[in-house]
Protein backbone atom coordinates (compact mmCIF):
# COMPACT_ATOMS: atom_id res chain seq x y z
CA UNK A 1 0.00 0.00 0.00
CA UNK A 2 2.94 2.32 -0.67
CA UNK A 3 3.11 5.31 -2.96
CA UNK A 4 6.87 5.84 -2.53
CA UNK A 5 9.31 3.40 -4.16
CA UNK A 6 11.94 4.25 -1.50
CA UNK A 7 9.55 3.03 1.22
CA UNK A 8 9.02 -0.21 -0.71
CA UNK A 9 12.82 -0.65 -0.92
CA UNK A 10 13.15 -0.04 2.83
CA UNK A 11 10.47 -2.60 3.65
CA UNK A 12 11.93 -5.16 1.22
CA UNK A 13 15.27 -4.87 3.00
CA UNK A 14 13.59 -5.57 6.35
CA UNK A 15 11.72 -8.56 4.92
CA UNK A 16 14.96 -10.02 3.54
CA UNK A 17 16.81 -9.45 6.81
CA UNK A 18 14.06 -11.32 8.64
CA UNK A 19 14.15 -14.09 6.02
CA UNK A 20 10.52 -13.51 5.01
CA UNK A 21 10.06 -15.00 1.55
CA UNK A 22 6.44 -14.07 0.81
CA UNK A 23 4.78 -10.69 0.46
CA UNK A 24 1.48 -9.21 -0.61
CA UNK A 25 1.50 -5.90 -2.47
CA UNK A 26 -1.67 -3.83 -2.81
CA UNK A 27 -1.87 -1.82 -6.02
CA UNK A 28 -4.35 1.07 -6.01
CA UNK A 29 -5.16 3.43 -8.87
CA UNK A 30 -7.05 6.07 -6.87
CA UNK A 31 -10.18 5.31 -8.93
CA UNK A 32 -11.44 2.10 -7.35
CA UNK A 33 -10.86 3.59 -3.89
CA UNK A 34 -8.87 6.50 -2.51
CA UNK A 35 -5.80 4.25 -2.39
CA UNK A 36 -3.16 5.47 -4.86
CA UNK A 37 0.05 3.44 -4.83
CA UNK A 38 3.02 2.71 -7.00
CA UNK A 39 2.19 0.75 -10.15
CA UNK A 40 3.55 -2.68 -11.07
CA UNK A 41 5.84 -1.02 -13.63
CA UNK A 42 7.45 0.99 -10.79
CA UNK A 43 8.36 -2.26 -9.02
CA UNK A 44 10.29 -3.59 -12.02
CA UNK A 45 13.39 -1.69 -10.93
CA UNK A 46 13.53 -3.70 -7.67
CA UNK A 47 14.93 -7.19 -7.12
CA UNK A 48 11.75 -9.08 -6.31
CA UNK A 49 12.47 -12.42 -7.94
CA UNK A 50 13.54 -14.18 -4.75
CA UNK A 51 10.28 -13.23 -3.06
CA UNK A 52 7.04 -15.11 -3.52
CA UNK A 53 4.65 -12.27 -4.23
CA UNK A 54 0.94 -11.63 -4.51
CA UNK A 55 -0.29 -8.56 -6.37
CA UNK A 56 -3.71 -7.43 -5.17
CA UNK A 57 -5.25 -5.14 -7.79
CA UNK A 58 -7.53 -2.64 -6.05
CA UNK A 59 -8.10 -0.90 -9.38
CA UNK A 60 -10.74 0.00 -11.90
CA UNK A 61 -10.97 -2.97 -14.35
CA UNK A 62 -8.16 -5.26 -13.07
CA UNK A 63 -7.99 -7.12 -16.41
CA UNK A 64 -6.31 -4.06 -17.93
CA UNK A 65 -3.50 -4.40 -15.34
CA UNK A 66 -2.67 -8.08 -15.93
CA UNK A 67 0.01 -7.65 -18.60
CA UNK A 68 1.91 -5.02 -16.58
CA UNK A 69 1.62 -7.20 -13.47
CA UNK A 70 2.88 -10.48 -14.94
CA UNK A 71 6.23 -8.86 -15.81
CA UNK A 72 7.01 -9.07 -12.07
CA UNK A 73 6.47 -12.86 -12.08
CA UNK A 74 4.11 -12.88 -9.09
CA UNK A 75 2.87 -16.12 -7.56
CA UNK A 76 -0.68 -14.76 -7.72
CA UNK A 77 -2.55 -11.85 -9.21
CA UNK A 78 -5.76 -11.12 -7.34
CA UNK A 79 -8.34 -8.68 -8.71
CA UNK A 80 -11.27 -6.97 -7.02
CA UNK A 81 -14.53 -8.08 -8.66
CA UNK A 82 -16.56 -4.93 -7.99
CA UNK A 83 -15.37 -3.11 -11.12
CA UNK A 84 -14.22 -6.11 -13.10
CA UNK A 85 -15.80 -6.43 -16.53
CA UNK A 86 -15.68 -10.23 -16.72
CA UNK A 87 -14.43 -12.47 -13.93
CA UNK A 88 -13.86 -15.30 -16.39
CA UNK A 89 -11.81 -13.07 -18.72
CA UNK A 90 -9.71 -11.82 -15.81
CA UNK A 91 -8.95 -15.37 -14.62
CA UNK A 92 -8.14 -16.55 -18.14
CA UNK A 93 -5.89 -13.52 -18.73
CA UNK A 94 -3.90 -14.21 -15.56
CA UNK A 95 -3.65 -17.96 -16.07
CA UNK A 96 -2.50 -17.50 -19.67
CA UNK A 97 0.81 -16.41 -18.11
CA UNK A 98 1.02 -19.48 -15.82
CA UNK A 99 0.40 -17.29 -12.80
CA UNK A 100 -2.00 -18.12 -10.00
CA UNK A 101 -5.24 -16.18 -10.11
CA UNK A 102 -7.55 -14.85 -7.47
CA UNK A 103 -10.72 -12.84 -7.01
CA UNK A 104 -11.24 -10.38 -4.16
CA UNK A 105 -14.39 -9.08 -2.49
CA UNK A 106 -14.90 -5.96 -0.44
CA UNK A 107 -16.35 -6.44 3.03
CA UNK A 108 -19.88 -5.52 1.88
CA UNK A 109 -19.83 -7.45 -1.40
CA UNK A 110 -21.90 -10.63 -1.03
CA UNK A 111 -20.45 -14.04 -1.94
CA UNK A 112 -23.22 -14.39 -4.56
CA UNK A 113 -21.40 -11.77 -6.68
CA UNK A 114 -18.82 -14.39 -7.65
CA UNK A 115 -19.86 -15.81 -11.02
CA UNK A 116 -20.71 -19.53 -11.08
CA UNK A 117 -18.10 -20.17 -13.81
CA UNK A 118 -15.44 -18.27 -11.88
CA UNK A 119 -15.95 -20.04 -8.56
CA UNK A 120 -15.33 -23.38 -10.30
CA UNK A 121 -11.88 -22.36 -11.58
CA UNK A 122 -10.46 -19.62 -9.32
CA UNK A 123 -7.55 -20.75 -7.14
CA UNK A 124 -7.86 -18.11 -4.40
CA UNK A 125 -10.66 -15.92 -3.09
CA UNK A 126 -9.59 -12.95 -0.99
CA UNK A 127 -12.06 -11.48 1.47
CA UNK A 128 -11.35 -8.02 2.83
CA UNK A 129 -11.95 -7.65 6.57
CA UNK A 130 -11.64 -3.84 6.47
CA UNK A 131 -12.85 -1.08 4.16
CA UNK A 132 -11.03 -1.09 0.84
CA UNK A 133 -7.64 0.58 0.76
CA UNK A 134 -7.31 1.17 4.49
CA UNK A 135 -4.60 -0.04 6.81
CA UNK A 136 -4.88 -0.05 10.57
CA UNK A 137 -8.70 -0.21 10.47
CA UNK A 138 -10.73 -2.29 12.89
CA UNK A 139 -11.53 -5.90 12.04
CA UNK A 140 -15.06 -6.23 10.64
CA UNK A 141 -16.81 -9.24 12.20
CA UNK A 142 -18.91 -9.72 9.03
CA UNK A 143 -15.96 -11.44 7.39
CA UNK A 144 -16.33 -14.44 9.72
CA UNK A 145 -19.81 -15.30 8.42
CA UNK A 146 -18.63 -14.67 4.85
CA UNK A 147 -15.80 -17.19 5.34
CA UNK A 148 -18.25 -19.81 6.63
CA UNK A 149 -20.68 -19.13 3.79
CA UNK A 150 -17.95 -19.31 1.15
CA UNK A 151 -16.41 -22.48 2.60
CA UNK A 152 -19.74 -24.30 2.07
CA UNK A 153 -19.43 -23.85 -1.71
CA UNK A 154 -15.70 -23.42 -2.34
CA UNK A 155 -12.78 -25.72 -1.54
CA UNK A 156 -9.92 -23.52 -2.78
CA UNK A 157 -7.78 -21.11 -0.80
CA UNK A 158 -9.62 -18.40 1.17
CA UNK A 159 -7.28 -15.52 1.95
CA UNK A 160 -8.25 -12.85 4.49
CA UNK A 161 -6.79 -9.38 4.18
CA UNK A 162 -7.08 -6.54 6.68
CA UNK A 163 -6.85 -6.09 10.46
CA UNK A 164 -5.04 -9.38 10.95
CA UNK A 165 -3.48 -9.68 14.39
CA UNK A 166 -2.62 -12.85 16.29
CA UNK A 167 -6.16 -12.88 17.71
CA UNK A 168 -8.02 -12.21 14.45
CA UNK A 169 -5.76 -14.68 12.63
CA UNK A 170 -6.93 -17.44 14.95
CA UNK A 171 -10.57 -16.45 14.49
CA UNK A 172 -10.48 -16.39 10.67
CA UNK A 173 -8.69 -19.74 10.56
CA UNK A 174 -11.29 -21.28 12.87
CA UNK A 175 -14.03 -19.91 10.58
CA UNK A 176 -12.51 -21.76 7.60
CA UNK A 177 -9.93 -19.45 6.03
CA UNK A 178 -6.82 -21.01 4.50
CA UNK A 179 -4.48 -18.07 5.00
CA UNK A 180 -4.36 -14.46 6.15
CA UNK A 181 -1.95 -11.60 5.70
CA UNK A 182 -0.84 -9.10 8.32
CA UNK A 183 0.21 -5.58 7.41
CA UNK A 184 0.09 -2.93 10.13
CA UNK A 185 0.26 -5.52 12.95
CA UNK A 186 3.39 -7.03 11.41
CA UNK A 187 5.10 -3.69 10.78
CA UNK A 188 4.27 -2.56 14.33
CA UNK A 189 6.07 -5.67 15.60
CA UNK A 190 3.08 -7.53 17.02
CA UNK A 191 3.94 -10.71 15.07
CA UNK A 192 7.56 -10.72 16.14
CA UNK A 193 6.86 -10.88 19.90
Amino acid sequence: MESDIKEVERKLKILRERKIDRMHIDIGDGLFSDLLTIAPADLQQLDLLKMKMDLHLLVDDPTEWVEESVALKPARIIGQIERMGSQKLFLESVERYATGSGLALEINTPIEEIDDDAIKTVKTILLLAVPTGTSGSDFDEKVLSKIRELRKIYQGSILIDGAISKETYKRVMEAGASEAGANSAWWKGEWRK
